[in-house]
């Protein structure tokens, strides 16, 4: 089981990633709406996953993808990211250069989505094993 926040504000798109989720894994999910609620709730447990939709109202995602990645608490949590907006080829051009462990464009199947959680997540694993806390 994983601690998965999702950062989504449109509450219709929440229930249905809660669905699909919580229907194949018994993984704990945390919403947040907005950017500085992510960070807020980052603040009281790291997730094992974050699962940010690019387009958050009064949130800047690429900088709030940005921050994730400098600063040292999570620069190594999976970010997988996701959007129902269609990308322009500037926004396309952006979401290349990021560093994330999966894209997803909706509509998209239940087998998918967790195909991708999963992938993201085996990762994660991978990389906290052969993680060593610095020695005084």
């Amino acid at each position: 089981m994983a601690y998965i926040l999702v950062v989504e504000d449109n509450p219709q798109t929440r229930r249905y990633l809660e669905r699909i989720i919580r229907h194949r894994s018994k993984h704990e999910l945390l919403f947040a709406g907005t950017g500085k609620e992510a960070i807020e709730k980052l603040v009281d447990r790291r997730p094992d996953l974050i699962f940010l939709d690019l387009f958050v109202p009064q949130t800047d995602c690429f900088e709030l993808f940005a921050l994730l990645r400098r600063h040292p608490a999570t620069a190594d949590i999976p970010i997988v990211i996701h959007t129902a907006v269609p990308l322009d080829p500037v926004t396309q051009m952006r979401v290349r250069r990021m560093r994330f462990e999966g894209f997803v464009e909706f509509p998209i199947e239940a087998s998918e989505l967790n195909r991708v959680i999963a992938t993201a997540l085996k990762r994660n694993a991978v990389a906290t094993r052969r993680w060593s806390p610095p020695r005084a």
